[in-house]
């Protein structure tokens, strides 16, 4: 990930949730999208373009907010 070229700054919302992502274009031209839960706490996923790293942090989103609820009941 290249921090000096930040292209995007997205918000995705997923289970009720807001989930800032900054998108960085990398050098061979895909794109890493950096989540912001808290300062400290920025996990990445790479993707070929910002779509479908975006696709992949609303699923992965999704899918942990659903095991939640289902470890809650």
């Amino acid at each position: 990930m290249n921090r000096e070229k930040l292209i995007a700054v997205r918000e995705v919302r997923s289970g009720g949730r807001k989930v800032v992502v900054e998108l960085f274009q990398n050098d061979g031209g895909s794109v890493a999208a950096r989540l912001v839960f808290a300062p400290r706490d920025m996990p990445i996923i790479d993707g070929a373009n910002a779509e479908e790293a975006l696709a992949t942090i609303q699923d992965a989103l999704e899918g942990l907010l659903l095991a939640r609820r289902a470890a809650g009941q």
